[in-house]
């Protein structure tokens, strides 16, 4: 079984210290909703939201990396009963029903990987999502998908991972239900001799057949291995022996004979497919699941080569675009084995997660052009009025007009001026 995700409600945390500075690479992918601030990847968030998140965080905690907007981002979608879903892109709204049809709700798997990333950060939402954790358990011990969908390895073994993590034993009383624990449903999945494929683990769907994915992800749970760690493999462990009494295996040893089965489906390339192409996330997944178990060290590095190799088609979702997932599972294996996650055949994976972080378009404000320093200058002066006219040059008619009357007017000066003079002049 594969994963399907969801994500909800808007919520606080208290973030732990951590040594390491923030991620600086500028993001890549624009959005305008305010809600996916933060969300690694440019694709489709409705069924793998939350858990492509939480990898990319983990691979980031893995490398000492403490990305503020990317944390805040898997918070905020925490449910108020503690859970997860895969994505919801209004968080003003509830989260959304259980829905087995629609297949919508809050799941198991993105609430476990979630609570593995947020410990691995250091950081404590708001809401407690064990209690949810507690309230998806089935009676023989094992976790669905979503509630009611029925208990299926993949599932049981994140849930184990989240269990572990924050330090409570999943064989405890706690997590025992009917007399069951997550421990045992993980076993009732393992098959053994006589089986088509023994040392595996089978699926709800798979018919009694070893199921790949669900082999890959119950081993880092019978191991119970959370993320991020780290591993000392060991030469490949034999295949399971069953020419004398049919063994009955500890999980850790089930683990180790699932690992085993796995090594043995890579092909001479060194990858694992449930098709005719390779499927790289399921080999990096692959890769951690023999890491996990500290066997088939051989197996491990042959299918870390091949992602090497491949990189750049290996971080690569359908569409062409940098899958978050994909990273993060590849940076977790190279973690595990003790690579560099920075510098992965020849590709720096963080900085690959980190420039599909979304953020809100940058505005850009223009600023008016300074004003430039005064200079003289020769401004044009409109027409005057005619009121105004004896204040300007003038020209034309009008200058002709005012010199005629200022001629009269001397000259009636000058004649008043004469007669004065001769009446003084008569004056006896």
């Amino acid at each position: 079984m594969r994963f399907s995700l969801k994500a909800s409600a808007a919520l606080t945390i208290t973030v732990g210290t951590l040594l390491a500075p923030a991620a600086t690479a500028h993001a890549a992918v624009t959005t305008h909703n305010s809600s996916d601030v933060g969300l690694f990847g440019g694709g489709d968030p409705t069924y793998d939201g939350a858990f492509r998140q939480s990898l990319g965080l983990l691979a980031e905690a893995a490398g000492g990396v403490h990305d503020t907007a990317a944390i805040s981002w898997l918070v905020n979608q925490q449910c108020p009963d503690g859970g997860w879903t895969s994505y919801r892109a209004d968080l003003s709204q509830p989260c959304p029903k259980t829905d087995l049809n629609a297949f919508t709700g809050e799941d198991s798997n993105s609430t476990a990987l979630a609570v593995q990333a947020l410990h691995a950060l250091g950081v404590t939402p708001k809401y407690d999502a064990i209690t949810f954790l507690h309230s998806l358990q089935d009676s023989d011990g094992g976790f669905p998908l979503l509630a009611g969908s029925g208990t299926d390895p993949n599932s049981t073994a994140l849930v184990v991972q989240a269990i572990d993590v924050i330090g409570q034993d999943p064989t405890s009383a706690a997590w025992t239900v009917g007399g069951k624990t997550p421990m045992d449903a993980l076993m009732a999945s393992w098959l053994g001799c006589g089986s088509p494929d023994p040392g595996a683990f089978s699926s709800p769907f798979s018919s009694g057949h070893g199921d790949l994915v669900a082999s890959v992800q119950a081993v880092w749970g019978a191991e119970q291995k959370s993320f991020p760690f780290t591993s000392s493999s060991t030469a490949t462990k034999p295949a399971l022996d069953c020419t004398g009494n049919p063994p009955t295996p500890t999980p850790t040893q089930a683990g180790q004979d699932a690992a085993t089965w796995l090594a043995g489906k890579l092909t001479t390339s060194g990858y694992l497919t449930t098709g005719s192409s390779p499927d790289y996330s399921l080999t990096a997944q692959g890769a951690l699941a023999m890491l996990a178990s500290g066997t088939n060290s051989s197996g491990s590095t042959s299918a870390l080569n091949y992602l090497a190799t491949n990189i750049k088609a290996a971080v690569l979702d359908t569409h062409g675009n940098i899958s978050p997932g994909a990273l993060g599972y590849i940076a977790l294996a190279a973690h595990a084995a003790g690579r560099s996650m920075t510098s992965f055949g020849g590709l720096d994976l963080l900085t690959e997660l980190t420039s599909v972080r979304r953020a809100l378009p940058t505005t850009v404000t223009h600023k008016p052009a300074t004003k430039p320093a005064a200079h003289p200058v020769t401004v044009p002066i409109a027409k005057p009025s005619a009121q105004h006219t004896s204040q300007l040059p003038l020209t034309g008619t009008a200058a002709a007009t005012e010199a005629g009357i200022a001629g009269d007017c001397i000259v009636a000066g000058m004649v008043l001026l004469l007669l004065g003079r001769r009446r003084r002049a008569a004056k006896p």
